[in-house]
């Protein structure tokens, strides 16, 4: 049966290669300035943007984007005052999901729309939910190219790119909406507990095979997507959970991808 005859489907696949699509592009960013687990932060604290909007009648989407943009500017001040990176996010992970968790309960929400949140639900999706997707991930790309060599900059060695006068403390807060963007986008299509996977993965295995920053990117974003829809037809196929196919997609694809990097290294030595 071919899954493309049925719009549940269709909704899914663009949704789901979209956000798969962006997400390597501010997860390469977030790697190379060793903050790989910010997106787990995020997703946690979208999670309780998400609760308080059951609670208070208000769009999900607006709360989980309000709460993550928020915990970003937390983060960036609760670095600058010198709380270790590893422990700020830490609070704002346990925080997050107590607090989710709370308000969802407060609110009666149903379980399965928590679930949903939390590990995805891609066939549920509505048009305008897709088009919000969509919009979210265009802005991401718009960020991305507009910033890139500057990002590129701090991402390497912020403290050179500050002296040289690039405005590092502007581009953190540029680069915290981003992830703020893909979490929220991702959460109702590959789940606010699994996007961060997507931000990654894929970039873990370009960065095997590209031989450049920018192929890098390109290719993390090619393995996104092909993770989406690879994914996504196991899960039509298999009956599987569709967040969790996608994201074990793309960790066999970072497996396969280390592997042939042995392979080659060996063959040239």
């Amino acid at each position: 049966m071919n899954p493309f005859e049925f719009e549940f489907m269709q909704r899914a696949f663009v949704a789901c290669a979209l956000i798969a699509a962006v997400a390597p592009l501010v997860g390469s960013f977030i790697v190379q300035r060793g903050q790989s687990l910010v997106g787990d932060g995020m997703g946690h604290v979208a999670f309780a943007g998400v609760g308080l909007a059951f609670l208070v009648g208000a769009d999900p989407v607006l709360g989980a984007l309000a709460l993550t943009v928020v915990a970003g500017l937390l983060l960036v001040r609760m670095g600058r005052g010198g709380l270790a990176g590893d422990l700020a996010i830490a609070l704002i992970f346990y925080g997050g999901i107590a607090a989710g968790y709370l308000f969802a309960s407060r609110a009666d929400a149903a379980q399965t729309q928590v679930v949903g949140l939390l590990f995805g639900s891609p066939l549920n999706l509505t048009w305008p939910e897709v088009w919000v997707i969509a919009g979210l991930a265009a802005a991401v790309v718009v960020l991305t190219v507009a910033l890139y060599p500057r990002l590129v900059a701090m991402a390497f060695d912020e403290e050179a790119a500050r002296v040289a006068g690039v405005p590092t403390d502007r581009l953190v807060l540029a680069l915290t909406l981003m992830v703020a963007m893909v979490v929220v986008g991702g959460m109702s299509s590959i789940g606010l507990l699994l996007i961060s996977a997507m931000m990654v993965v894929p970039v873990a295995a370009a960065a095997q095979l590209a031989s450049s920053y920018r192929a890098t990117l390109a290719l993390a974003s090619a393995i996104g997507v092909a993770s989406a829809v690879i994914g996504l037809l196991g899960a039509h196929y298999g009956d599987y959970a569709p967040g969790s196919a996608i994201v074990l997609v793309a960790i066999a694809g970072y497996a396969l991808a280390a592997a042939w990097r042995s392979i080659a290294r060996r063959a040239a030595a």
